[in-house]
């Protein structure tokens, strides 16, 4: 048994230092996410029993950094089904500061209680325990009822889940009794009835009397409150018929229905009927209800609330006595107990006196502190352990109350322990002090502390010490780069204030003391023996980055001479050149400096020369000038004697030339050979004569000084003309060497062309209007619109030597265009006589059309009529035309003048009309036919014989003994009565008859007038027409009568 023992003990030690180790290595880590965080959710009770008052204890941890606005709300999710009223989460809650009821939701078998954490009451270096409660009131939970036999709460913050299930104890329904005290509100996991300190009617008590339903004679009841309370009235209810009064705030209900178990299921209100039998003494706290004798058919309620005067009133009893004539008394006793609020909420924080220590500091105070923030006390036994770093060795622990609080430490952490409770608002700190000499530069020291609450490590912000080094190390060079002894050094702060001075030492070094962190500044305030002070501030900046002193490399130079180098031109040493470029040379040779460059006077200075020997090298010479690159050697000589040494170097200017192309002017790639030139100079002195293009057109002249100068033609090229205009150039003084390049054009001598436009009939008929292109060689047009004048006269000039044609475009009015090219050329040469041409027209001609019609009908078309064309002269110039089948007759070809028809041979059945048809062929574009009409008259035929006629000679009518006609031919007669006699020749088509050409006359005293209807002939064979025709009814008449009779 004993060896048992000692093993227990030595695994459960074992086990200790495991768990005491593994929270070592977990404080020392950094946290500042939500993963520290831990949520738990708790029924202390452990089962909840019929109209018990359940708790749920909640606690939230988490270490410094884990608590911001983002985690969200804290959220708490509760069975609809385990809860008796949703008001007992608002009257029963109460949340210690940072926790806020912020809301309660609800689906179909939660609630949910939304609580926010004010997180700004959290500082970011602060870890954070709260703790809080939840209570509400269990149904009535019975067996075989409804209710689930087990309840699952949980808890959700920041990602964090956490839940637990507990069993439902339910009690056997209700055993019929005579005497029995019932507590409607919470009970406790020991059945104690818990008072509601905030809603009084919550407390709600009932005496059941005769439940047993038996006889009773002579019942009185009795009831004691628990000090610190007093009597309320309950709240009624509406289904309950009857009176529901009060008296002294009790009432009475009597049982009316009950269920096949026995159970009351119906009720009213009987106060009325006992108003005068119920009493209160007040200083005894004890009421009476005098019932009388109760049949065994009644059973009776009697109901109060109890308030609560003193929240401390602690554990009590509530103690009810029953008495009857005819049975045993019964006492009930009922332990009641005001609402007890639990919550408490505490953080825990670090902080050290230093967060950089400089490379000769070696302590740092730590201080750890502890603060209720709200709620209930810290309880005392709280333990807080400080891991520690190897490099952290504690040499001494600050004052501190040691009936309040035990602290131990060793090598690896330090506890402390909480002897006492922390109160409400309440603040614990403690202090140490620690050697922490080890801890290299550059490296950073953390530390942190952590508390042990409900299983969960809860980490304090991590505070954190860097080691630095904050001194400065002045480096003294000479310009060589040599160690520079005894220069004199101060440090001063952003305030002016001196924190060291010193002198370098023999290797030209000064090392200031340990500063702290921020900007100095560092002046030279002595210079050694030969050399210049440099007393230019110089800024440092000490960051706790700094592993290392800050190396600061200064310079002191030794005391310099100079060299004054004037630049002359070679011929004349009062000119100063500006612009030379030098390079500075040492003894060996290197370049010490280049583009040293002469000023506008000519000289060159360089300064500052350290003792030795030096060369200047011309690199660039100045503008206009050869580069003279031999090197002038000189020497600075060493000691105080600081007057420059001066030098003088030569250079020579630069010539110039000029090229000069003649070329022709219309084509500038054509360059013309033996253009001859004189050259001049900017006074009009010719400087050379006769200088001529070669075979390419090309003349250079070289060697010319800088100035200004001209090139004047005094023999211009074969087939050119002279231009004697200077071309003018300038040679510029400068490095630029390119030649001048200057073009000169000759113009080559141009041509003409002389075209005169005559009739081809008579080329002494000139022809106005006529126009032309003129085309190239290659048949490109040059110009356009080339007209004739009043003279039929074309001329173009300045037409370069070659080939071209003129195209006519448009002919003279009148006339036919002929558009055949008339090719001529332009021969290059002096000759300038311009070349002749001469270009015919053929007039256009026209046409006549006739047609011969009827003069009875001029819709009757006469074929067969023969005609004579003859001119204005009466010369015949075509004969036999004969009019077709349509009466149609035309003759082309005509040239414009005056015509007539003669007519030779009448159409069959018609009359000959010779008299002449005259008409006009006009001049112009305009070829429309002329149109003239002719008619003929019908021939006299006799008709056929009747009985006893008289015979009728018609009068022949000489057409030549008429009057002349003052119609115009061919315009059209007008309509007059005439007999109706049929044309014995076949009609032909009608057509359109036509109006007179314009400009067409006709002689008065020549022509004939042609025979019309309505002349005296006409008239004299109608009225024989008329008597023959009376003549013929009349023996008409006549035989019919005979044949009657």
């Amino acid at each position: 048994m004993k060896n048992k023992r000692r093993y227990l003990i030595t695994l459960i030690c074992f086990v200790l230092f495991l768990q005491s180790f593994s929270l070592v290595a977990i404080a020392a880590q950094t946290t500042s996410s939500t993963d520290s965080i831990k949520t738990t959710i708790t029924v202390p009770s452990g089962s909840i029993t019929n109209r018990e008052e359940v708790t749920l204890q909640v606690n939230l941890s988490g270490s410094a950094g884990s608590f911001t606005p983002e985690n969200g709300d804290l959220t708490i999710t509760i069975p609809k089904d385990i809860v008796y009223s949703i008001t007992d989460f608002t009257s029963k809650l109460d949340l210690p500061a940072p926790f806020k009821l912020k809301n309660i939701t609800s689906d179909d078998t939660n609630y949910k209680i939304i609580i926010s954490i004010d997180t700004t009451l959290i500082a970011s270096n602060e870890a954070f325990h709260g703790i809080f409660q939840i209570q509400f009131g269990a149904p009535i939970l019975t067996i075989g009822d409804s209710h689930n036999d087990t309840q699952t709460f949980s808890i959700d913050y920041a990602t964090k889940h956490d839940d637990i299930t507990v069993d439902v104890s339910k009690k056997n329904p209700i055993v019929p009794v005579i005497f029995d005290k019932w507590y409607k509100g919470d009970l406790d996991e020991n059945n104690v009835a818990v008072l509601n300190t905030t809603t009084p009617t919550n407390n709600k008590f009932q005496l059941v009397v005769n439940y047993k339903q038996v006889d009773l004679n002579d019942v009185i009841i009795t009831d004691t409150l628990p000090i610190g309370t007093s009597l309320v009235a309950t709240d009624t209810n509406s289904n309950i018929p009857g009176n529901n009064m009060t008296v002294d705030n009790i009432r009475i209900l009597k049982a009316t229905a009950f269920d096949a178990q026995g159970l009351a299921i119906s009720f009213e209100y009987a106060t009325a009927d006992f108003q005068d039998k119920i009493s209160y003494d007040t200083t005894a706290r004890t009421f009476k209800v005098d019932l009388g004798d109760v049949a065994a058919e009644d059973t009776y309620f009697i109901e109060y609330a109890l308030k609560v005067d003193d929240p401390d009133l602690g554990a009590q009893v509530n103690t009810a006595n029953f008495t009857a004539s005819n049975t045993s008394a019964i006492q009930r006793v009922f332990p009641v107990k005001a609402i007890q609020h639990f919550g408490t909420s505490y953080v825990l924080s670090k902080s050290v006196d230093k967060q950089i220590l400089n490379y000769d500091e070696n302590t740092l105070t730590y201080t750890l502190k502890l603060v209720s923030l709200d709620g209930a006390s810290i309880p005392a036994g709280t333990v807080i352990t400080d891991p520690l770093d190897s490099r952290i060795q504690i040499t001494s622990i600050l004052d501190y109350d040691k009936s309040k609080f035990d602290i131990q430490y060793d090598a690896n952490a330090l506890t402390i322990k909480t002897l006492v409770d922390t109160p409400k608002n309440g603040s614990n700190s403690w202090a140490f002090e620690a050697n922490v000499s080890t801890l290299k530069i550059g490296d950073s020291l953390l530390n942190s502390a952590y508390m042990n609450v409900s299983n969960n490590i809860i980490q304090s912000n991590t505070v954190a010490t860097k080691k630095y080094d904050g001194r400065i190390q002045i480096v003294k060079t000479d310009n060589f780069g040599q160690p520079v002894a005894d220069a004199e050094y101060t440090i001063k702060d952003t305030h002016g204030k001196v924190v060291f001075q010193g002198n370098t030492d023999a290797n030209g070094i000064l090392l200031s003391a340990a500063l702290q962190t921020g900007t100095y500044t560092v002046v030279e305030t002595a210079a050694p023996v030969g050399y210049v002070l440099d007393n230019t501030p110089q800024s440092v900046t000490i960051t706790e980055q700094d592993t290392d002193p800050i190396i600061l490399q200064t310079k002191n130079l030794m005391k310099t001479g100079s060299v004054e180098l004037t630049k002359v031109d070679s011929a004349d040493h009062t000119v100063t050149l500006a612009g030379a470029t030098f390079d500075l040379l040492d003894e060996q040779g290197t370049i010490l400096k280049t583009g040293l460059t002469t000023a506008a006077n000519g000289v060159l200075k360089i300064a500052s020369l350290n003792p030795g020997k030096y060369s200047l090298v011309e690199t660039a010479a100045p503008s206009g000038y050869t580069l003279n690159s031999t090197p002038v050697a000189f020497e600075i000589a060493f000691g105080d004697n600081q007057t420059p040494v001066t030098l003088v170097k030569e250079n020579t200017m630069k010539n110039g030339s000029v090229e000069l192309t003649k070329v022709d002017s219309a084509d500038q790639t054509l360059t013309l050979s033996g253009a001859t030139f004189d050259l001049l100079d900017e006074q009009g002195t010719i400087i050379k004569a006769g200088l001529t293009t070669n075979d390419k057109g090309f003349l250079e002249v070289s060697d010319l000084k800088p100035g200004i100068y001209s090139f004047v033609e005094t023999a211009a090229p074969f087939g050119y003309t002279l231009d004697s205009t200077p071309v003018a150039f300038e040679i510029a003084f400068g490095d630029d060497q390119t030649p001048i390049s200057l073009v000169k054009e000759n113009t080559m001598k141009n041509g003409s062309v002389e075209l005169t436009k005559v009739d081809s009939a008579d080329h002494a008929v000139t022809l106005t209007g006529a126009t032309f292109d003129l085309l190239d060689e290659q048949g490109a047009v040059l110009q356009t619109d080339l007209t004739t004048d009043d003279n039929g006269f074309l001329k173009v000039s300045n037409l370069k030597p070659g080939k071209y044609s003129f195209v006519e475009t448009g002919a003279p009015i009148g006339y036919t265009l002929d558009s055949t090219p008339i090719a001529f050329e332009i021969v290059f040469g002096d000759d300038q006589t311009p070349v002749s041409l001469v270009k015919e027209n053929t007039m256009k001609n026209g046409s006549v059309e006739l047609t011969k019609v009827s003069a009875s009908d001029h819709s009757i078309l006469l074929a067969g009529a023969v005609f004579n064309l003859l001119d204005a002269q009466g010369t015949v110039v075509q004969e036999g035309l004969t009019t077709d089948e349509n009466g149609f007759l035309a003759v082309d070809g005509l040239i414009p003048g005056k015509y007539s028809f003669v007519e030779t041979e009448a159409p069959a059945g018609y009359t000959l009309d010779n008299t002449p048809l005259l008409f006009e062929i006009p001049f112009g574009d305009d070829q429309t036919p002329v149109k003239v009409m002719m008619e003929n008259v019908i021939t006299f035929q006799p008709g056929p014989s009747f009985d006893d006629p008289t015979p009728y000679d018609p009068t022949p009518v000489n057409p030549g003994t008429e009057e002349p006609s003052t119609e115009t031919p061919g315009t059209k007669t007008p309509n007059v009565e005439k007999p109706s006699i049929k044309d014995p020749a076949e009609k032909a088509p009608a057509l359109e008859e036509t109006s007179t050409p314009t400009k067409m006359t006709t002689s008065k005293t020549t022509e004939s007038k042609i025979p019309k209807t309505g002349d005296s002939s006409e008239r004299n064979l109608i009225l024989i027409g008329l008597v023959l025709c009376l003549l013929a009814s009349m023996l008409f008449v006549a035989q019919a009568r005979t044949r009657k009779n």
